[in-house]
Formats: C-alpha cells, sequence, structure tokens
C-alpha cells in the first residue's frame, strides 16, 4: 500500500463533521436523511452525521427487498440501535414486482451465491478481462465491448437488458424512498459513496450516485475502513465485504475483480502519475487489470457527462 493512502482519522472525521453541520445549516434544513445498508459506508456515514448534529437530526431509512441478504439487513438495525437513530423499515418488494423487476431473475438465482459467482468466473475467462463489471459497463454503454459484447448485444437484447434492469433499478427506488422521506423531514440526502466507486463508475447515478451531500467520496474504500475503526463501527461490519446488496449479498470485489486493498493501490498510483511497473509490482496485479480500471474509469466519466445536450442556439449560429 502507498504511504499516501493513510490518513489521520480524528482530523478526517473532523472535517467531514464540519462539513455537514455548514450545508445543513447552509441549506436551511433540519437534519439529514440517510439509507442504512448495513454496509461500511453508510454505517461509516451514520457515524459521522450523529457526531455532527446529535441523533435527533438524524433520520435513518432501512429499504429491504426480496433479495436483500439478512445479514446486512440485520447490520443496519444494529448501527440504528447503537446510535439511537431513529429509523424506518421499508419492504420495498411491491414497489420492485409491480415494475417487473423479478419477472426475469427468480429469487432461487439471486439467492443463489454460489451459482452467481460461478457466472461471474466463466464471463471473466470468455472476456479475458479482470473485471466482469468493466466488461459489462463497457458493453452497455457501447464503449469497447469486444466481438463478444457484439454478438450479445446483437442476439440476446432482451437477456441484457433483463438484467441491468435488475441491477440499476433496485438502487434508483431506494434512492426515490430516500428523497421522499428527506421532503417530509425537511432534510439532506446523505450520499455514501466512497472515491474507489466513484472513480471506477461502481454506482449508479440515479441511484445512489444522487444525494445532497457526500461525505466520503473523497476518501478510498480502505481509508474509510481506518475511518470506521476511529469512529467504533461494530467490528463485524468493517471486516464484512462490501456489497451493493443487489443478490445473495454478493461481494463487490467479485465483480471487480481485484481485492479493494489491490484496487486502492492502483488507482492511487493512476491518479499519481506513478508507472504502470511499480503499480502493478506494488498492488501485485498483471497489465490486463490496469487495462480493465482505465476502462471503468473512462467509461465512469462518460456517465458523469450525461445527459448529452446540443449547444445553445446562439452557439450553433455562430
Amino acid at each position: 500500500m502507498w504511504a499516501g493512502l493513510q490518513i489521520d482519522a480524528a482530523i478526517v472525521a473532523r472535517q467531514i463533521e464540519a462539513f455537514v453541520c455548514c450545508e445543513v445549516r447552509r441549506l436551511g434544513k433540519r437534519g439529514v436523511v440517510i439509507g442504512l445498508s448495513g454496509g461500511l459506508d453508510s454505517s461509516t456515514c451514520a457515524y459521522l452525521c450523529v457526531r455532527a448534529l446529535g441523533v435527533k437530526r438524524v433520520h435513518g431509512l432501512i429499504l429491504p427487498e426480496r433479495d436483500s441478504y439478512a445479514r446486512n439487513m440485520e447490520h443496519a438495525r444494529l448501527v440504528a440501535e447503537r446510535l439511537g437513530v431513529r429509523v424506518e423499515e421499508r419492504d420495498i418488494t411491491p414497489v420492485l414486482r409491480q415494475v417487473g423487476i423479478y419477472e426475469s431473475v427468480p429469487a432461487s438465482v439471486a439467492g443463489n451465491r454460489g451459482l452467481l459467482e460461478t457466472g461471474i468466473r466463466w464471463l471473466v475467462r470468455l472476456t479475458r478481462r479482470t473485471s466482469a463489471y468493466s466488461w459489462a459497463m463497457g458493453l452497455y454503454y457501447n464503449q469497447n465491448p469486444g466481438l463478444l459484447g457484439r454478438l450479445v448485444r446483437r442476439f440476446f437484447p432482451r437477456v441484457v437488458g433483463s438484467i441491468f434492469t435488475f441491477a440499476l433499478t433496485k438502487p434508483r427506488v431506494r434512492m426515490v424512498m430516500l428523497y421522499h422521506a428527506a421532503a417530509r423531514h425537511n432534510a439532506l440526502v446523505v450520499g455514501t459513496l466512497d472515491r474507489t466507486e466513484w472513480t471506477t463508475g461502481f454506482y449508479e447515478p440515479h441511484g445512489d450516485g444522487a444525494s445532497d451531500i457526500q461525505l466520503l467520496v473523497h476518501l478510498y474504500k480502505t481509508q474509510i475502513r481506518e475511518l470506521a475503526c476511529y469512529l467504533g463501527v461494530p467490528q463485524e461490519i468493517i471486516n464484512k465485504p462490501s456489497s451493493g446488496d443487489l443478490a445473495a449479498g454478493l461481494p463487490n470485489e467479485a465483480l471487480l475483480g481485484l481485492s479493494y486493498e489491490q484496487l486502492d493501490c492502483v488507482l492511487y498510483g493512476l491518479n499519481h502519475g506513478i508507472s504502470e511497473r511499480a503499480i502493478m509490482g506494488r498492488a501485485g496485479v498483471a497489465r490486463r487489470a490496469l487495462r480493465d480500471i482505465r476502462q471503468a474509469m473512462a467509461v465512469s466519466d462518460l456517465r458523469r457527462s450525461l445527459p448529452m445536450r446540443l449547444p445553445d442556439a446562439d452557439a450553433r449560429l455562430q
């Protein structure tokens, strides 16, 4: 790990807490709303918000659905209990079912982690990639999908559409619920993205990427673990593999193809102009992994550039 990834957790915590207080006051809100997923990032944000505002000004939402991993829900409730946060638990299964999210992915498949991980391993082999996620996002946005990607888009459009619908709609519905609660409480929606996810695009812009304030987007995942230890986040949450909780508690690292320690090491190196040879040696990865991460970063930049639009009429006339 690079020395530059080390942080002073106490200073970082004070900076974030001051930021939260400043923005709540500046925008005239009574507090914040945060979705508690039971994961590292949302738990860390909850602890920071309570330290900044006090428990009465923090509103938590727990949003289970058919495919939620029971352990994650238990950890979300644990955080709410430890902090004394007022929490609403709302099952969004009926909404997702009405939209049709579950029609193409039965519970027997979504709940089978072994099957999902086997499918990911086969996809990695077929595409000759390190990261199934990088390939999938390239496919979705038509960015270097390769021959296999073009064939899949051509002959299996409904299958592709069903998979992406399943993965992208869940975080979008969750965010609708958070903004609904925020409007009722006159509060800001807290974003829980970290720099690792932001840089690689491992989030949904209209889901977990939508928020009023982002507390952790300047910190890599491994730095957030250090911050969480300082804050007293339960150790079982800190040690648990991070997951988007879309199906069977599938760990993010299974899709990314690297551990977060490796990924943060690579991202830090790329962001600071360190040579590829040095990055590969320090992170213990092959050049193919760097290629996949660069593609994920490029697609992430593309997603942030949307929506595209025509130039202003005056500019077109010049």
